[in-house]
């Protein structure tokens, strides 16, 4: 997959460097709404007719099309929650996982045509490694911590998180008793657990032990992997965070430190035996969205990203997504923060290498 995204970076910067790209613009809070021409001098705009100007464009343009990694009812529930705020705006959605939705990015730059308005995706740094998005201010982007924007300054933002998802210690409350419970990584050594533990052989994993050598030191680190591999003896399950999770739940599993909040949450509300908690630093994977710098709909565009970032954040709640700009209770670790594409590729690989060197 690693190889896969650094094609699809090449060509994205092929064909970004192919053809003309629309100037930057500084934007000012002072730029008269009259001299606005373009997507990026759209996104950037803060006078104070701001609201005003996006509606009556969006007027005009009369759609907005938004690609997402987003799934299932919360879609459903977000576009419709805009379409009766703004029902002159037809929203068109094209729904896939992230490398789908940057292949079809891809494919489109190399084509020459601009289809997506919004992006949004846990691979945003690669379009905006090609430029393919531009900074746009937001009122929203004050309520979003900064580990969970991307690129430009403030009040500007390349991309900014609507909803996160966390990794933690997920279990079956009917096999795993409290007091076995663990509060911190090096309780996973607890003797009560050896044998009761797996782990997602996928990207999780992998990100797992990223945050095992981002809280013991990297010696430390890969010394309290190899304890738990030979202690403990957890299986490994090579498929997602999400059907593990769905293990745990059915009793199959008993537990595992590579489960997503948001997934329990869902079978906690059908009813099932299981909890989550957190093992500090919680592995975030940040979704961002930005707009395109040729957006075909730039009005509607960023009304649609104003309501992504502040209108739809109950909406997302309620589907058990975690919002944007929450304000978590414990320390989290936004795995993408200050990074390039290269480099978290790079600490991608070096991870899996590392989770396969221990766990068979």
């Amino acid at each position: 997959m690693h190889k896969l995204i650094g094609g699809i970076l090449g060509a994205l910067l092929l064909a970004a460097c192919g053809g003309a790209q629309t100037p930057a613009s500084s934007g000012a809070a002072g730029q008269a709404s009259g001299a606005l021409s373009t997507p990026p001098e759209i996104a950037r705009y803060q006078g104070t007719d701001r609201q005003q100007v996006l509606e009556a464009g969006a007027r005009k343009e009369g759609t907005v099309t938004w690609y997402t990694s987003m799934a299932g009812d919360a879609i459903d529930g977000v576009t419709n929650g805009f379409k009766q705020k703004y029902p002159y705006v037809q929203v068109n959605v094209f729904r896939a996982d992230a490398i789908d939705l940057i292949t079809k990015a891809t494919q489109e730059a190399q084509a020459g045509r601009q289809t997506f308005d919004l992006f949004e995706g846990n691979q945003l740094l690669v379009l905006a490694d090609a430029k393919l998005v531009t900074p746009f201010y937001s009122p929203a982007l004050t309520n979003i911590a900064a580990d969970l924007k991307l690129g430009a300054e403030a009040p500007l933002a390349t991309g900014a998180s609507d909803w996160t998802t966390l990794i933690g210690f997920g279990y079956n409350t009917k096999l795993i008793v409290e007091s076995a419970v663990p509060k911190t990584q090096a309780d996973l050594l607890n003797p009560a657990l050896k044998g009761k533990l797996a782990l997602a052989g996928s990207t999780t994993g992998s990100n797992w032990i990223g945050s095992i050598l981002l809280a013991m030191g990297d010696q430390k680190g890969r010394e309290f992997l190899k304890q738990l591999s030979s202690q403990q003896q957890p299986s490994v399950q090579q498929i997602s965070g999400k059907a593990l999770q769905d293990l745990v739940a059915k009793g199959e599993v008993p537990a595992s430190p590579t489960i997503f909040r948001d997934h329990v949450r869902q079978s906690q509300a059908q009813g099932a035996p299981i909890n989550w908690l957190p093992l500090e630093p919680v592995p975030a994977l940040v979704t961002k969205v930005g707009i395109a710098a040729k957006a075909p709909h730039p009005y509607a565009g960023m009304l649609y990203m104003d309501w992504l970032l502040d209108g739809a954040q109950p909406i997302l709640k309620e589907h058990f997504y975690s919002s944007g700009a929450e304000k978590f209770p414990f320390k989290i670790w936004a795995i993408d923060a200050g990074k390039t594409s290269d480099q978290l590729q790079q600490q991608l690989q070096d991870w899996t290498d590392l989770f396969k060197a221990n766990f068979r």
